[in-house]
């Protein structure tokens, strides 16, 4: 997830921490220090709250972390590689970097977060009531962040419960639909409309909360259902996706590379050869005019990151991002797996390379162009793309992309 920062790695996962999660941080330890210890436990310095409230936090989003670690690694003990665990605003989210293979494997992983959930939150309530058998202002102190625990867990538990994808419950509503009907997309399809229903039910929901008086929870409840109505939405598009591009390889469905440049080209130049005039949004930075090696790609990014005052003296190999850093795809390559990775990475495209030479670009782009043109058409993509393949020799099914003139 963008705006990540890699704090560790337990299990082999890498642990990140996005900046949105600062915000509920705050957020929550100051609700604590200034409303939840001191109705719980009176009479204690109010710097003990703001204490209290920090650990308190700290030990929330830590059971937070151990649910999406129960998600992680019944993951990975079935076979799917987890590249990383995303704390933020709303949560945790584990990236996997392939989607589960059959219904039973979707059905553990979801149900097993929410599982972790509930019996942290049993094991703090039963703490809570034991501690409440002990006087003392700091015990009560104790017991009251334990009793916030136990609360949080449960409830975190349950939420995630609820049928509404993408959330653990959805998931598994989506593993039983894919076991009834046999089409992980059709699955998809109707879990998402569901998922979409609670979405709009909590933004109502939130809205009338809100008129009620109860601006804070009214807000916060409506920035839910708008995140599950997108990522809901975001879940449907990327399956979608995958099933455009079904049993293709990133060979077949790659577009042609864009023209590439030397490296020793000045930017006023590939600005006014490539950009202006040919409308390329990339160069693809050519090493050897002849064989084609991409050495690296510069970007309007990159390009914008120099004055213009510089371009004419500043060369493309200054500011390219050298072909060692980027994500490249191979030919042969499964084109969903292709796709995963480009979610998973935030791209919208890679460059297809063999043996070093550059030969395409995989573009979500292009995907999205195909899977609107297919929906305009009525076509069923899994469907078509299967008997095309089943009509078409296989040389001639999966034709090399042209490779336009580099240099």
């Amino acid at each position: 997830m963008r705006g990540s920062l890699p704090i560790g790695k337990i299990a082999g996962v890498t642990i990140e921490i996005h900046f949105s999660w600062l915000v509920i941080f705050l957020l929550l330890m100051f609700s604590l220090a200034t409303s939840w210890f001191p109705s719980a436990a009176p009479g204690v310095a109010t710097g003990w709250y703001w204490g209290a409230a920090a650990l308190a936090t700290l030990c929330f989003f830590a059971s937070v972390l151990a649910h999406e670690l129960s998600h992680a690694l019944v993951a990975r003990a079935r076979g799917l590689p987890v590249s990383s665990i995303t704390l933020f605003i709303f949560g945790g989210v584990s990236n996997l970097e392939r989607e589960p293979t059959s219904p039973g494997v979707e059905f553990q992983m979801a149900f097993v977060g929410p599982l972790t959930s509930l019996v942290l939150g049993a094991l703090a309530l039963v703490g809570a009531f034991l501690l409440m058998l002990v006087p003392g202002h700091l015990i009560a102190l104790l017991t009251a962040g334990t009793l916030y625990l136990a609360i949080a867990n449960l409830a975190l538990g349950v939420f995630n419960l609820i049928p509404g994808f993408p959330l653990d419950g959805g998931r598994v509503l989506r593993s039983i639909l894919w076991k009834t009907t046999g089409s992980l997309s059709t699955a998809t399809r109707w879990a998402a409309r569901v998922g979409q229903g609670i979405a709009y039910l909590l933004m109502l929901g939130g809205v009338w909360i809100f008129f009620l008086g109860d601006v804070l929870d009214g807000l916060w409840m409506g920035f839910i259902g708008l995140f599950l109505l997108q990522a809901a939405h975001a879940e449907s598009t990327q399956q979608q996706l995958e099933s455009a591009v079904a049993n293709l390889t990133v060979r077949a469905a790659m577009i042609p590379a864009p023209l590439g440049a030397p490296p020793t080209l000045s930017i006023q130049q590939a600005v006014d050869t490539f950009i202006l005039q040919q409308g390329q949004r990339l160069i693809p930075v050519i090493g050897d005019q002849t064989d084609h090696i991409l050495i690296g790609i510069v970007t309007l990014r990159d390009i914008r990151s120099v004055p213009a005052a510089r371009w004419s003296e500043t060369t493309l190999r200054q500011i390219m991002t050298p072909q060692g850093k980027l994500v490249s795809m191979q030919p042969d390559q499964s084109a969903e797996d292709a796709l995963r990775l480009l979610a998973t990475k935030g791209l919208t495209q890679a460059p297809v390379l063999d043996h070093g030479k550059l030969i395409g670009m995989f573009s979500l782009t292009a995907i999205l162009d195909r899977l609107t043109v297919r929906q305009h058409l009525g076509v069923d993509t899994a469907a078509r793309a299967a008997s095309v393949r089943s009509a078409v020799p296989a040389q001639q099914a999966n034709p090399p992309s042209p490779l336009r003139k580099v240099g």
